[in-house]
């Protein structure tokens, strides 16, 4: 029972992502191998029938895809009501061109701006950028930078969003390639990993959400408002067994605190807050602000060794191991962080992944206290 209730206070709540999508071979390309890298994300997408590709079996991953293509896959992957979509701004789409409904709707939407739409024109990345950030609501930090993209560039915010969500690593120079166009193999695999974010961790040498890219990316072990989490929670209430807590961002801000609620199947809501500073990732148990309430910190930089007390001086902390990756139920994480809690002489280690937050809670002696099973994004 002591274990427990100094869990609650010790444990800052976090998480992302959930199981890997199964793909038919029923989807395959004739000219997408297996050893393609986006060959999991192109035929996820067939399957969702997101993409159809070309009559004679082909998708030509390598070509650029054009502005009327991604208006007519954002379309069918939110699933938008067609059947009369129309657009009298539309200045250069006529009614007999065969995207006009899913490019109207997409217009219609707010997704993609109107006027003159240049439908066979290549999109850029920022373009895409844009469009995703549109469709989907991603929000940013505004923490990620790439050396190509200056505050003050017009897609900057949007570039930002996809950086922050995992859905773009950018370039290994350190670049993002705003106006460049982008294959089609490419925009599946943004397009997949908004859709299932399970395909951040698949992807070929991904990267994690907040990952550092030395002089682009930030370290950070807040959660990220657009996904709910599902943890299972081992408890002791006349028993030993375990129960499910979900977790979700109530889209309030307050002094850059991040509120977010937690909802248990014994039932209960439990609020608490969040954010990001320069030196540390900060969390309330109970709901605070920033005046009021007890503020639990994680010193930024993490780096193996570093020891703190909390506020009270009564939890010492010290982060005791940096691993390259850890598995949950929900799946693979890179960059772990293992901190050790201890009070009154007893201890817990609580795994945070970097960009996701807490992912696991376990006693000194190996009995898991807290998992993260699952993840979706918020709809």
């Amino acid at each position: 029972m002591k274990m427990l209730k100094r869990f609650g206070k010790i444990a800052a709540l976090t998480a992302m992502l959930a199981a890997f999508p199964t793909v038919s071979s029923a989807a395959s390309f004739v000219d997408v191998s297996e050893k393609h890298g986006a060959k999991a994300e192109i035929e996820f997408l067939a399957e969702k029938k997101v993409i159809r590709g070309y009559e004679d079996g082909t998708f030509k991953p390598s070509k650029h895809v054009t502005k009327a293509q991604v208006a007519t896959m954002l379309a069918r992957a939110l699933q938008l009501d067609v059947t009369t979509a129309s657009n009298a701004q539309l200045t250069d789409v006529p009614k007999t061109h065969g995207s006009y409904k899913e490019i109207s709707a997409i217009v219609n939407a707010g997704i993609m701006p109107g006027g003159e739409f240049k439908p066979y024109l290549d999109i850029t990345r920022g373009e895409m950028a844009a469009a995703l950030v549109n469709a989907f609501n991603l929000k940013g930090n505004g923490k990620i930078t790439f050396s190509d993209v200056p505050a003050n560039h017009p897609a900057a915010k949007v570039i930002d969003a996809l950086a922050t969500n995992g859905i773009t690593r950018g370039y290994e120079d350190g670049t993002f390639g705003p106006e460049k166009p982008l294959q089609r193999a490419h925009f599946s695999s943004f397009l997949a990993r908004v859709l299932e974010p399970s395909f951040i961790k698949t992807s070929q040498n991904s990267t994690t959400a907040g990952s550092k890219k030395p002089g682009t990316e930030t370290i950070s072990v807040n959660m990220n408002e657009n996904y709910i989490y599902t943890y299972s929670t081992r408890t002791y209430v006349g028993a030993d067994y375990w129960h499910e807590e979900e977790l979700r961002s109530t889209g309030e801000t307050a002094d850059g605190w991040d509120e977010w609620q937690l909802t248990s199947e014994l039932g209960g809501d439990y609020m608490f807050q969040t954010r990001d500073t320069d030196s540390a990732y900060e969390y309330t148990l109970p709901k605070a602000d920033s005046a009021l309430g007890h503020i639990y910190t994680i010193p930024y930089p993490l780096k193996k060794g570093t020891t703190w007390l909390d506020a009270t001086g009564e939890i010492s902390y010290e982060i005791i191991d940096v691993r390259e990756s850890h598995r949950t139920k929900a799946m693979t994480f890179k960059n772990i962080y293992v901190i050790e809690a201890t009070q009154n002489g007893e201890s817990s280690l609580v795994y945070y992944a970097n960009g996701f937050g807490e992912i696991l809670t376990m006693s000194p002696n190996g009995d898991v206290l807290r998992e993260l099973i699952r993840v979706h994004q918020v709809k």
